[in-house]
């Protein structure tokens, strides 16, 4: 009887082991993703002979504490997050959102002779673009929401020229993060856009003085 017992049960385990184990495999990899300027902005075959009449530093952007992490944020609902943690931006949000910021600016306003730079960099003229980032997430196989508010200033910040609201519901192809993301560089690419119009509309009106020069800031901290 005792034997039998034995028996079975060590059939029992010769099938459990295999299950058992397959079920502790190892996680899938992480994927790491980038924003990127919008090509169709992209002006670096074009050659323009006007000098550099204003600096443009973007900067400071603020983003939402539920988006400043390592994990890419989408939704399910309108109140449901869900942080991916297979799915990851391969730095700081915020960096790059101000990367590709100044990349799509420069491009617009190149034929301005506007040079965009990081607002980390002092300079002794032109104007100065902060945005603050109100949401910025996408639901899978339906859109990217993109809500900011951005102003012009003056270079050292103690004039205001413009403040304004700006919201684009983007469409996505897809449900992959390859194509949340690439809907996420196509808003900021709105974004850039609506910026732009305003700088050149801003450089018209008041003019603007030659810079002087900039210096890197070190140690600058957000």
């Amino acid at each position: 009887m005792k034997r039998s017992a034995f028996i079975r049960i060590a059939f029992l385990m010769f099938f459990a082991v295999p299950i058992i184990l397959s079920g502790c495999g190892t996680s899938p990899p992480s994927k790491f993703y980038a924003l990127n300027a919008v090509k169709a902005q992209d002006v670096s075959g074009q050659v323009t002979t006007a000098p550099h009449i204003v600096l443009v530093a973007v900067g400071p952007i603020q983003i939402p504490e539920y988006l400043d992490r390592p994990q890419i944020v989408t939704r399910t609902a309108q109140n449901d997050l869900t942080f991916n943690e297979f799915d990851r931006w391969g730095g700081s949000l915020r960096d790059d959102i101000e990367r590709v910021l100044i990349e799509d600016l420069s491009g617009l306003l190149a034929s301005n002779g506007a040079a965009v730079l990081s607002w980390q960099r002092r300079t002794t003229g032109g104007y100065r673009v902060p945005v603050e980032v109100n949401r910025f997430d996408a639901v899978p196989g339906g859109s990217v929401l993109l809500k900011a508010t951005w102003g012009i200033a003056s270079h050292d910040g103690t004039k205001v020229f413009l403040t304004q609201a700006f919201s684009i519901n983007q469409a996505l192809s897809g449900k992959d993060y390859n194509t949340v993301v690439a809907g996420m560089s196509q808003a900021l690419g709105a974004l850039s856009q609506e910026i732009a119009t305003s700088v050149k509309s801003l450089i018209a009106t008041r003019g603007v003085q030659p810079p002087t020069g900039t210096t890197p800031e070190s140690g600058k901290k957000r």
